[in-house]
């Protein structure tokens, strides 16, 4: 899960850690879960190398998105489409 906490990205896998990497495995399907928890802000996600998007949410919503990662191992951004400058990170995928 990708949760929004006010102007940054947390995942499960590493709580204190803004805006952390995400590592995918080349061929896996993926769900992609957005929570958003920053109050009076809009929030989405998308990672335009795999075209992948969601549509933006209010704080207490949550969006999600399967899709398969590509099989071609390599690096792409994540990003909030509304506070990009702020909220980024990369998508690392691996066979």
């Amino acid at each position: 899960m990708l949760t929004a906490r006010g102007m940054t990205f947390f995942t499960d896998d590493a709580p204190g850690q803004a805006n952390p990497v995400i590592r995918l495995r080349a061929g896996e399907r993926v769900r992609l879960v957005l929570k958003n928890e920053a109050p009076g802000l809009l929030h989405d996600v998308e990672i335009p190398a795999l075209d992948v998007q969601l549509d933006q949410i209010r704080a207490g919503e949550t969006a999600d998105v399967t899709f398969t990662v590509p099989d071609s191992p390599g690096q792409h951004e994540y990003r909030c489409r509304p506070h990009s400058e702020l909220m980024h990170g990369v998508v690392e995928v691996t066979r």
